[in-house]
């Protein structure tokens, strides 16, 4: 299992911030999952939903101090059947002045459910403010722990320290301050992260050991990191705790998995889970003398002897490129240095296949034709659009849903994957406000990394605002007209 963010975000910086629009709630919601090995006790979620203070509205209480208060649902749904139901109200910390309102409060809660896939629909409501339209958001959830060797999710921390009572962020003897949102500026130089490993000693055997190893790859190509690589001989348990603190202060700005991996005594993996995790670091500097070693006389990069054209074969690199090497792009295209580019094409390639990193790139240049082909707008070409990105760094979807003349809708597409990874049942929505431009932007996804909009469909229907914005808070996804299919389209593609 994995953390999954439901979040919104600019790409490149992650944050569960639901849309900064006047009025409305800014939240961060998470979630991770865990087994109870000990007595046969279901599996659990726990949520953790973090508010932003000046986003809410705040009231006078008889102290004269300013409070405020939300009201949540959240329900568990598998079909039509609800298999765990919570209504309740968090009240926020006073304060005695509103007039500048700073700061984050987090709430966390624990909700028994087995394994299989389940529908979380979660509603949140400022109980100050009536006039502003709840929150909904809707996430498939997948509870797997089977009876062999699995890993709980992994959760960032702010702090951990011995529990002294127990509480609702208590684990295992520690109480635990979750992230607010696994996004590492260059302010904060350690990741802590907490996980728990089952099974090792009923798979494995009594007085059995096994390698934890624990290591940082690329999101975009599951490059390792050099330096970010541990291992560590484990004796077998029913339940192990893990508990570490890594060193990140030299880790390059980039989209990154923590990934923690056990090995059996023949070096097989046995289980394994990973954490999706954002950073920024400026002050790092790339080692050019990697790159200076490569002769382009020696490599198939050194063919490429046109200025135009490898700067052009560069820019196609961007959507499957780590934030790192983006950066080093950039500012390599501003020079006319035809070797260092030779060089650096030829080094990214072979970071991803050392073998054969000319094949890598012929089969990876075929796809940029067929992006090119299907994708080009009237303003920019195929592989920088944001279909011809999804397209390259996720490949083809397994379904596609083009609704491009409803009446109420701007042209939208939902594009459907069944798996990316590890993930399960993602989508990706494109909108375009003119057909003829073919120029379709990314709104909304609900995978990791990408931005995830949960008022999406007030964008495509837009279109007809005044129709949309007038239907009543029970039904804050589309108008109550023919042909508006958007979130049924998302919910059930065909």
């Amino acid at each position: 299992m994995m953390k999954k963010l439901l979040t919104i975000l600019l790409l490149s910086f992650i944050a569960t911030q639901i849309v900064a629009q006047e009025k409305n709630i800014n939240a961060f919601i998470s979630y991770g999952t865990f087994n109870i090995t000990s007595d046969g006790s279901s599996p659990y979620l726990e949520t953790y939903i973090t508010f932003d203070c000046s986003s809410l509205m705040y009231v006078k209480d008889t102290s004269g101090q300013f409070e405020s208060s939300i009201n949540l649902t959240v329900i568990f749904k598998q079909g039509e059947s609800i298999k765990n139901y919570d209504k309740y109200s968090v009240t926020g910390p006073k304060v005695s002045d509103t007039t500048n309102l700073e700061g984050f409060f987090m709430d966390v809660q624990r909700y028994s459910l087995a394994n299989g896939e389940h529908q979380m629909e979660v509603t949140i409501e400022d109980a100050n403010n009536k006039t502003e339209r709840p929150l909904k958001v809707s996430e498939t959830i997948v509870i797997d722990f089977p009876e062999n060797i699995c890993f709980s999710s992994i959760i960032a921390l702010e702090d951990y320290k011995p529990s002294t009572t127990e509480s609702v962020n208590s684990k295992n003897g520690y109480d635990l301050i979750p992230m607010i949102m696994p996004y590492y500026p260059e302010s904060i130089n350690r990741l802590t992260f907490y996980a728990e490993i089952y099974n090792t000693k009923k798979t494995l055997g009594e007085n059995e050991k096994y390698l934890l190893n624990t290591y940082l790859k690329t999101f975009e190509s599951n490059t390792l990191i050099n330096n970010f690589y541990f291992t560590k001989r484990m004796n077998v348990k029913d339940t192990e705790v893990v508990i570490n603190t890594m060193d990140i202060s030299n880790l390059p700005s980039g989209n990154y998995y923590l990934v923690l991996e056990a090995r059996d005594r023949n070096n097989e993996i046995i289980g394994y889970n990973q954490f999706f995790f954002q950073r920024s670091n400026s002050n790092y500097q790339i080692d050019n003398s990697a790159l200076a070693a490569i002769n382009p006389e020696d490599v198939f990069s050194g063919n490429i002897n046109n200025l135009d054209t490898i700067k052009e074969y560069i820019r196609t690199l961007y959507p499957i490129s780590a934030q790192v090497e983006s950066d080093y792009a950039n500012n390599l295209l501003k020079t006319d240095d035809i070797k260092t580019m030779q060089q650096y094409f030829y080094s990214f390639w072979a970071s991803r296949n050392p073998l054969s990193p000319q094949i890598e790139w012929e089969n990876y240049f075929a796809q940029v034709k067929r992006v090119n082909a299907s994708f080009t707008s009237q303003r920019i070409k195929g592989y920088a659009t944001d279909r011809g990105r999804v397209f390259l760094k996720y490949g083809a979807p397994d379904r596609i849903v083009q609704n491009y003349y409803d009446a109420d809708a701007y042209p939208y597409e939902i594009w459907h994957y069944y798996t990316l990874e590890n993930q399960r049942n993602k989508k990706f929505v494109f909108m375009t406000k003119d057909i003829a431009t073919n120029d379709f932007q990314l709104i909304h996804s609900d995978a990791i990394g990408e931005l995830n909009n949960f008022r999406w469909t007030n964008e495509i229907y837009s279109r007809t605002s005044s129709m949309y914005f007038d239907q009543g808070v029970d039904d804050p996804y589309k108008p109550n007209t023919y042909g508006n299919d958007a979130q049924e389209y998302f919910d059930n593609p065909r």
